[in-house]
């Protein structure tokens, strides 16, 4: 008997054998695989119907979380843009009419503001100006004549000699008037005649004309001498205002440096006659500023001041400092470089989108002479504020800017979704602009599982800017006694999941 069980054991080696290898293999891969997908809850078996969730939740036994204290703290974003070095045009304009004497500098020279560029003949207005000087003096003589009233043409104006001659008219009216009221009396007594009477009458009443029109003519001339003083004095003023205008134009003469710059273009040549006033001589490039195009979304997310980093092609292995110096709040179409008549997203591979940008303006710290326009480069604007803020990842199903994030309630043990509206992401941290105040305590891990009136265990934490670091910190962490006390499912929590 027992030798015929020997033999039938040896018959049915290899399939016993076989059996146990495939029992074994099965062993492995639910232990090595099958549990630790049905444990992990990233994976559709953790949240299927008879998924660990499921069972775990059918215990009635709380979830455990890693919360945190919502509070503020700075956040940092970072707007890039491409644009190149600018400079001001400036047109250093010639005013004279007059050939060009002589050429200070060429193409490519620094200039210093009030540097002389341009000369201009000026032989010309020299003698206008000895002119213009020369009819000054001569308005001072003619005024010197006036005053003293040896015009000839002003012979009725003058007041000192009719005053002497209204003096004595006035004399002989006032003789000629007592010499007639003499005669009246005697007249009434009859001893003279009416002839004598008459006579005397007539006398009397010329000299009382005489005076009376002296008096007129002193007046006028008095005043007219007055009038003729001020044409005097304005002619000398008009002759002093044409000399000045003869010197203010001999400045014209010499183009300067209205500020320091290079010299761009030369316009003109020695020996050629300037035909326009006006006319450009020559063109400079006054100023160094970096200029770059940033994304319209930036528009309103950046500050005059904020710090800059600019990295130019030509010198790629230095970084160049500076702050926004200016914003042109003006959306046009422009990826940094010429106009663009085309959507960036070719037809057919969804909707066409036009490049909109607009454009800052950047002042440099440090600039050398190598740094020069035309450069074209990128630059990296920082800019900062204090705002309540999470680790990335704690907001989910994230929509343009707005998100939820899950609220802890400690009233039930559970939580709640909130929406709130999200800012900035940088260095592993989320700001929220909306929706959470400083102080409420939010769940950053385990809320992947969580449904409605789910209890939870909350482990308040100092988490780590990333989600990534406090799972990875979490894996490798060894269960505590409490933990391993309990054995069973509720052994099982989320502190052990990836």
């Amino acid at each position: 008997m027992f030798n015929w069980t020997v033999r039938q054991l040896k018959t049915q080696l290899w399939p016993l054998t076989l059996l146990a290898v495939t029992v074994l293999l099965c062993a492995l891969t639910a232990w090595l695989l099958i549990w630790p997908a049905y444990q992990n809850p990233s994976s559709r078996m953790y949240t299927s119907k008879l998924g660990y969730a499921t069972v775990f939740r059918q215990t009635g036994k709380p979830f455990q979380v890693k919360t945190a204290i919502a509070a503020e703290r700075m956040i940092e974003s970072n707007f890039l843009g491409e644009g190149l070095i600018q400079s001001e045009p400036i047109q250093v304009p010639m005013i004279a009419m007059a050939a060009i004497k002589k050429i200070h500098v060429q193409e490519g020279d620094p200039v210093k503001k009030g540097q002389r560029l341009v000369e201009l003949d000026d032989e010309r207005i020299k003698l206008r100006i000895e002119a213009a000087h020369a009819a000054l003096q001569t308005a001072k003589a003619e005024f010197e004549r006036v005053r003293v009233g040896s015009v000839n043409i002003l012979l009725d104006e003058r007041p000192e000699l009719d005053s002497i001659q209204l003096e004595s008219a006035e004399n002989e009216a006032r003789s000629q008037k007592v010499i007639l009221e003499k005669y009246n009396r005697l007249l009434d007594r009859g001893s003279i005649s009416n002839k004598k009477w008459l006579e005397q009458n007539i006398k009397a009443t010329e000299a009382d004309v005489q005076f009376r029109k002296l008096k007129l003519s002193t007046k006028f001339a008095l005043e007219g001498k007055e009038n003729s003083m001020r044409i005097a004095e304005a002619t000398i003023r008009e002759a002093e205002m044409a000399w000045r205008h003869r010197l203010a134009q001999l400045a014209d003469y010499i183009s300067y440096a209205p500020a320091d710059g290079i010299v761009e273009r030369v316009l003109v040549h020695e020996g050629e006659y300037n035909q326009d006033p006006g006319r450009p001589a020559m063109m400079l490039a006054s100023g160094i500023w970096f200029e770059a195009n940033l994304d319209q979304t930036a528009l309103g997310q950046i500050e005059v001041g904020n710090r800059v980093e600019v990295r130019l092609s030509a010198y790629q292995d230095r970084i160049f400092g500076g702050t926004v110096e200016r914003i042109k709040p003006l959306v046009n179409f422009s990826l940094g470089g010429p106009e663009t008549n085309r959507p960036i997203r070719p037809l057919g591979t969804g909707s066409p989108e036009w490049p909109a940008t607009f454009a800052v303006r950047i002042n440099l710290e440090q600039t050398d002479a190598m740094v020069v326009p035309g450069l074209t480069g990128f630059a990296r604007i920082a800019n900062q504020r204090k705002n309540i803020c999470v680790p990335r990842g704690t907001v989910t199903a994230t929509s343009g800017n707005r998100g939820i994030v899950f609220v802890v309630n400690e009233a039930e043990d559970g939580c709640e979704p909130r929406d709130v509206a999200v800012g900035w992401t940088h260095e592993g941290w989320t700001e929220i602009r909306d929706g959470l105040k400083p102080g409420e305590q939010i769940i950053i891990d385990g809320f992947q599982v969580l449904e409605p009136n789910d209890r939870i265990v909350c482990q308040l934490i100092d988490p780590p800017a990333d989600i990534a670091t406090l799972r990875a910190q979490t894996k490798t962490a060894p269960r505590n006694s409490q933990d391993t006390s309990k054995g069973g499912l509720e052994d099982l929590t989320l502190s052990n999941l990836p």
